[in-house]
């Protein structure tokens, strides 16, 4: 064997040398990857109901809200509902259940220059001021989901305070009524008021007593719901409780239609509602007469 053949030269060392450079630097450049988190940093709430009145010693199987104590309660509301003030609170709280479409008014201009007004820096907590060239290369590094981040929070704000307004237009707008019964009106406005809407009732009904009804003998008393608006108009009429026979109760709804309208609601009947609700029984008498119940104080 030839010693000159088994001779590494120069060259092939540096060869050597380069190539596992080489294949060192490949190997940190694409077996190494770097990724982003964009965890959020919100915590989870939980929606609580304080109670204000003593414990129930009662407890409560089926609650509706989570409380500090157990407590029974009335509320004003047909439906169970969400939770709500009428008072806009002092810490806004972006977490909601809906969105609007406030993402077209606002861009991302208007953001950068809401974000140029604020600076908050990781050397803040070393109390170091950054300056302006420091700040405008924050404010350029800031990328689309962190504008995005910000512009999500300013619609969840914007949005509640939409579903507040909402909330109060159709509390407003919901119907007030006044009940009266027999037992209620006793005030000089009302019986009087009163007396002449059964008159003109029975009046109608007398004249236009059902003929079916007259034929076949039928005899029976209706409770019937008559809600009136303020200008006299027939607002509804609700069967109550029924006689037992369907055709009584349509006539019955039938003669009060007939009736309609009445005279006009003054305000201290109204007494700051909407609507008046006159509950009478009508009874269908065995001498073919149409009259409201004299005796029922109870009704």
């Amino acid at each position: 064997m030839n010693p000159a053949d088994s001779t590494i030269s120069a060259f092939d060392r540096l060869s050597f040398t380069i190539f596992i450079a080489l294949a060192v630097h490949a190997l940190i450049i694409f077996g190494v990857s770097f990724t982003s988190s964009h965890s959020s940093s919100k915590s989870p709430t939980l929606d609580v109901t304080l109670s204000l009145h003593a414990e129930n010693k009662i407890t409560q199987d089926e609650a509706d809200f989570l409380s500090d104590k157990d407590q029974q309660g009335s509320g004003t509301l047909d439906q169970k509902a969400l939770l709500k003030s009428t008072e806009e609170a002092e810490i806004e709280d972006n977490k909601i259940f809906q969105t609007s479409d406030l993402e077209q008014q606002i861009t991302f201009a208007e953001l950068s220059q809401r974000n140029s007004r604020i600076i908050s820096t990781d050397s803040s907590a070393q109390n170091s001021t950054p300056t302006p060239s420091e700040a405008s290369e924050s404010n350029s590094q800031l990328t689309p989901n962190a504008n995005q981040t910000q512009l999500n929070n300013i619609t969840d704000v914007a949005t509640l305070k939409a579903m507040l307004d909402s909330s109060r237009q159709e509390y407003a707008n919901r119907p007030r009524v006044r009940t009266l019964t027999a037992l209620s009106a006793k005030r000089a406005v009302d019986a009087a008021y009163i007396f002449h809407w059964l008159e003109k009732v029975e009046r109608i009904g007398n004249q236009n007593y059902p003929i079916a009804a007259r034929q076949n003998r039928l005899t029976g008393a209706v409770r019937l719901s008559v809600q009136i608006n303020a200008d006299g108009t027939l607002k509804s009429v609700t069967v109550s409780q029924s006689s037992g026979h369907a055709l009584l109760d349509q006539a019955a709804k039938q003669i009060v239609y007939l009736a309609a309208p009445f005279e006009p609601l003054t305000a201290e009947m109204l007494q700051g509602m909407n609507t008046l609700e006159i509950i009478r029984t009508w009874h269908f008498r065995v001498d073919n007469r149409f009259e409201a119940s004299r005796s029922d104080l109870l009704e």
